[in-house]
C-alpha cells in the first residue's frame, strides 16, 4: 500500500571552500541538521557529473533512514557569497543542489510526476538572480508548488462530471460483478457533509436506469442505504459519529470513503479522531480519506498533520484532491476496484 499524499522536504546546499554548506531547508521529521549536512556532502559527488545548467538524479536511498528517499536537483547558478575561484566554474557560476526528501511510500507518485519536478525547480531558480538570496520561506513556497505539480494526473484532468458519473457507474457495476464471482457482498460506507459529492454518487448508482439493479432503498434522517444483489452502499451526510455509530447499516463495512473538509488544523484533528474511532470498531475495513479542498489550498501544517496521523495507519489511504473532489472520489473507487481484482486473483489461484 502507498499513500497518495506527497510531502517533500527541501534542503539547499552550495559548494564552498570546506564542502557543501547547508543554506536553507524545511524541517524534516526524524532527520537532524547534522545528518542533513552529512547527506548533502555524501551526495555532492553528483556535481562532478554535471554537464548542463540543471539536472535531476534519483530516487536515491538515505543512509540510516530507510523510510525516506531523496531526489537531487544539481545546478549551476551565480552566488555573490562565493569568492574563491575554486568554488566557481569558468563562467563564474557556483555549484548547488536541492535535496527533495520524501517518504518512500510515495515512490509511485514521484515516478508519475518526475517530468514535472525539473520544470518547477528550473522556474524557481530562474526567478532568483543570486543563490545567496534563497531562504527557508522561499523553499516553503517551492514545497507547495512541487506538491501540487507532482500530484497532477493528466489522465483524469480532462474528465467532465458526466464522464466521472459514467466511470463511477462502471466501477460500481464491476465491483458487483467481482463480488458475485467471489461470492462475497462488498459493503462500502460513505461519510460526507458535501452534498455535491453525495448527489454525484447517487447519480452514478442510478446511471444504468435499471430498477432491477436496485432492490432496496432505505433512507432516514442520518443514513441512506442502497442494496444490490452483491453490493451495499451506505451513505451519511453527518460527521457526528455518535449519531450514526449505532446504526446497523454501518457495521461490517469493507471500505469507508471519508470525504472531509479540512480548511484548518482544528477541523483536521476532528476528522482524524473520527477516522480512528471508525477503525477501532472496524479493524478489517480499509478507509480512503478524501479532502474537499484541493492540494494547493492546504497549508503545510495541515498536510504534515494528515501525513503524520493518518499516513501511519496501515489501512488508511490518503487521497488529496487535485483537480476537484469528484476526481478524488473517482480515484477512491478505482482503488477499491484494483484491490478487489487482486483479491480475486488470489482466490482464483488457490
Amino acid at each position: 500500500m502507498y499513500s497518495t499524499l506527497f510531502i517533500p522536504y527541501l534542503a539547499l546546499f552550495v559548494l564552498e571552500d570546506q564542502g557543501m554548506e547547508l543554506r536553507a531547508f524545511t524541517a524534516i521529521p526524524e532527520i537532524t541538521l547534522e545528518e542533513l549536512s552529512a547527506l548533502g556532502n555524501y551526495y555532492s559527488v553528483v556535481l562532478q557529473g554535471l554537464t548542463s545548467p540543471i539536472e535531476l538524479y534519483g530516487p536515491l536511498p538515505i543512509p540510516h533512514h530507510p523510510d525516506y528517499h531523496v531526489l537531487i536537483s544539481a545546478f549551476k547558478k551565480f552566488d555573490s557569497k562565493l569568492k574563491n575561484p575554486r568554488t566557481i566554474d569558468a563562467e563564474g557560476l557556483g555549484l548547488g543542489q536541492i535535496l527533495i526528501i520524501y517518504n518512500k511510500n510515495a515512490d509511485r507518485i514521484v515516478k508519475f510526476g518526475y517530468s514535472k519536478i525539473m520544470p518547477s525547480i528550473r522556474e524557481f531558480l530562474e526567478q532568483i538572480d543570486d543563490l545567496n538570496r534563497i531562504n527557508n520561506n522561499m523553499l516553503r513556497s517551492l514545497v507547495e508548488e512541487l506538491t501540487e505539480n507532482i500530484l497532477l494526473d493528466e489522465q483524469i484532468r480532462s474528465k467532465t462530471i458526466e464522464e466521472i458519473v459514467r466511470d463511477l457507474a462502471n466501477r460500481l457495476n464491476t465491483i458487483q460483478m467481482i463480488s458475485y464471482l467471489t461470492n462475497k457482498r462488498t459493503r462500502i460506507g460513505v461519510i460526507t457533509s458535501d452534498t455535491h459529492s453525495y448527489n454525484l454518487l447517487i447519480q452514478a448508482i442510478f446511471y444504468y436506469q435499471n430498477i432491477d439493479f436496485i432492490y432496496e432503498l432505505t433512507r432516514n434522517e442520518y443514513v441512506t442505504r442502497i442494496d444490490t444483489y452483491f453490493m451495499r452502499v451506505v451513505m451519511t451526510l453527518l460527521f457526528e459519529l455518535n449519531k450514526i455509530a449505532g446504526v446497523e447499516y454501518f457495521r461490517d463495512i469493507d471500505y469507508f470513503i471519508y470525504i472531509a473538509s479540512i480548511d484548518n488544523v482544528e477541523t483536521t484533528k476532528v476528522h482524524i479522531n473520527n477516522v480512528k474511532k471508525l477503525l477501532s470498531s472496524q479493524k478489517k475495513a480499509k478507509l480512503l480519506f478524501i479532502t474537499t479542498e484541493k492540494v494547493e489550498e492546504l497549508d503545510v501544517e495541515t498536510k504534515k498533520l494528515l501525513f503524520g496521523e493518518l499516513g501511519e495507519i496501515r489501512n488508511v489511504e490518503l487521497l488529496i484532491s487535485v483537480i476537484d473532489v469528484f476526481h478524488a472520489i473517482d480515484n477512491a473507487f478505482f482503488t477499491i476496484l484494483n484491490e478487489m481484482l487482486e483479491i480475486g486473483k488470489l482466490i482464483k489461484n488457490e
